[in-house]
């Protein structure tokens, strides 16, 4: 009996570990394009989650997409109100794999993020939005931001200061529990 005993918890310990080594690609810094997890959550009340356009099939792009998703959403243009989270996507799944990391690690509760997406990775996190609506809303999805192509210059002042004037009426609502005076929603 003992030994039958000593087996199994030496095979249980075994499973157990064998489940904590494994990793998702998205804990390795190389597998974002911009990825503001050194900056603690307190410092800034919202976080922003940036798919750019295209898929990352071709490696020889990886740079010159670095360049563009850090002129779009980095270059300080939400210093002191987001962390930018901009993952490395090549399919659907991995789109997945980012997001779930970024929720266990990343996010806590009712804590406030935006999602912003342009072309064929907008349309990706579009899809994930429309399939994960009620989700999204209980984790304090903010707003989202959608183009079908890849422009220079989509993430705007003016889409900063939406950003803005959504996370002041979303404060507003969780202080006082009822909508804007000016009637205006937060949806």
């Amino acid at each position: 009996m003992k030994k039958h005993l000593r087996v199994a918890l030496g095979l249980s310990t075994v499973l157990l570990a064998g489940c904590w080594l494994i990793s998702s690609p998205y804990d390795y810094a190389d597998n974002w394009l911009i990825r503001e997890d050194a900056l603690r959550s307190f410092a800034v009340p919202v976080d922003v989650f940036y798919v750019p356009s295209d898929y990352y099939t071709n490696v020889e792009n990886l740079p010159l997409m670095s360049v563009y998703a850090k002129s779009e959403v980095g270059n300080g243009r939400f210093t002191g109100l987001a962390r930018v989270f901009a993952p490395l996507i090549v399919s659907e799944k991995d789109l997945d794999r980012a997001l779930s990391w970024y929720f266990r690690y990343h996010h806590s509760r009712k804590r406030p993020f935006v999602f912003i997406g342009e072309g064929k990775g907008g349309a990706l996190l579009q899809a994930y939005e429309e399939k994960n609506a009620n989700f999204l809303k209980a984790a304090g999805l903010l707003k989202s931001f959608y183009t079908d192509e890849a422009r220079r210059g989509f993430v705007t002042a003016e889409m900063v200061k939406e950003i803005k004037v959504a996370l002041a009426r979303a404060r507003y609502k969780t202080v006082w529990g009822r909508e804007m005076s000016d009637g205006k929603s937060d949806e």
